[in-house]
C-alpha cells in the first residue's frame, strides 16, 4: 500500500533487528504493512483503527481474485479518482472498497490518507496514478495473510491476547509538527497524548515475556521511561510536505526490549 509513513526504506533493519525465534507476530498499526509483508512471520495478528485499510486486507485475503476485477476496471484518471473519492465506503462492497481504497492511495497527494469530520476522503490529486497491483501482486498478499487474523481497533485488545515469546511491533503514527487534520482518518489518529498509555502498555506487556519492537519520533519522555530497552537514533526521509524546503529528515527511535 502506499501510505505516508510506511515503513517500506526500513525494512532492511527493521528485519535486522527483528527477534531470531518469536511464537506469533502481531502488528496493531499495520498501516501499509511493509515490515509484515517484508519479514512474511507466519502466524499473525494485524489490526488497524481505521476499517478501510482493514476491510482492504481482508478482501484481499479472502478473495484476491475480485479484488483484482474491480481494480482493473477503473480508468487510470484524475477523473475516477476524484468519483471514487466522492463514494461513502458504506455504500460498497468489501471487495469495491479494497479496491477503492487501493486507488485513491495510488493517486493521491504524498501517499496522505486524511478524512474530514464527517468520514469523506479529502485528499487532493496528486501528479498521476501510479501503477496498480497486478492479479500476481494480489495472490501474493493473499498468500502472505492466509495465517492471518485481521482485526479493526485500537493495540488494547493485545494485553489479553500476547503471550510470552510473541513478537510484537508497534508503529503509531506522529505528526511532525503536532498539528492534527484528520491524518489517517478522524480522531482515528494516534495523539502524542496517550505516550503515558502507550508507555504502561509496552512496559506491562514486557512483564510477561513478550518481544516488542516500537517505532516512533524521538521524544525524551519515551527514552527516559523504557528503561533498559535498546534504543537505535534513526533519520528517516519525510517526504509529505508540498515544498521541497519542508521535505526534511525526520528524528526517530527503534527501540527494543530484548
Amino acid at each position: 500500500m502506499r501510505w505516508a509513513g510506511s515503513k517500506r526504506r526500513l525494512t532492511p533493519l527493521l528485519t535486522t533487528y527483528a527477534p531470531q525465534n518469536f511464537s506469533r507476530y502481531f502488528e496493531p498499526f499495520v498501516g501499509s504493512g511493509a515490515f509484515f509483508f517484508a519479514l512474511q512471520p507466519g502466524i499473525s495478528f494485524l489490526s488497524d483503527v481505521n476499517p478501510e485499510i482493514t476491510a482492504t486486507y481482508q478482501a484481499i485475503k479472502d478473495d484476491p481474485y475480485a479484488v483484482h476485477l474491480h481494480l482493473s476496471g477503473i480508468p487510470r484518471t484524475k477523473e475516477a479518482y476524484l468519483i471514487l473519492r466522492r463514494l461513502l465506503p458504506g455504500t460498497l462492497s468489501i471487495v469495491q472498497r479494497a479496491a477503492r481504497l487501493i486507488f485513491l492511495m495510488k493517486g493521491c497527494f504524498n501517499g496522505v490518507y486524511r478524512t474530514n469530520q464527517s468520514g469523506q476522503f479529502n485528499v487532493p490529486f496528486g501528479s498521476t496514478v501510479y501503477e496498480l497491483p497486478s492479479l500476481a501482486d494480489l495472490l501474493a498478499v493473499s498468500e502472505a495473510l492466509k495465517d492471518t487474523e485481521i482485526k479493526t481497533g485500537d493495540y488494547s485488545w493485545l494485553k489479553q491476547t500476547a503471550q510470552q515469546k510473541d513478537f510484537i511491533y508497534l508503529d503509531p503514527p506522529y505528526s511532525v509538527n503536532d498539528r492534527y487534520r484528520g491524518e489517517y482518518g478522524y480522531e482515528a489518529s494516534f495523539q502524542s497524548t496517550q505516550l503515558d498509555e502507550l508507555i504502561y502498555f509496552c512496559n506491562d506487556l514486557t512483564q510477561i515475556g513478550a518481544q516488542i519492537m516500537l517505532s516512533y519520533k524521538w521524544n525524551e519522555q519515551i527514552v527516559e521511561h523504557l528503561n533498559g530497552w535498546k534504543i537505535i537514533n534513526l533519520k528517516v526521509p519525510r517526504t509529505v510536505s508540498g515544498a521541497n524546503s519542508g521535505r526534511i529528515d525526520a528524528s526517530e527511535i527503534l527501540a527494543m526490549n530484548y
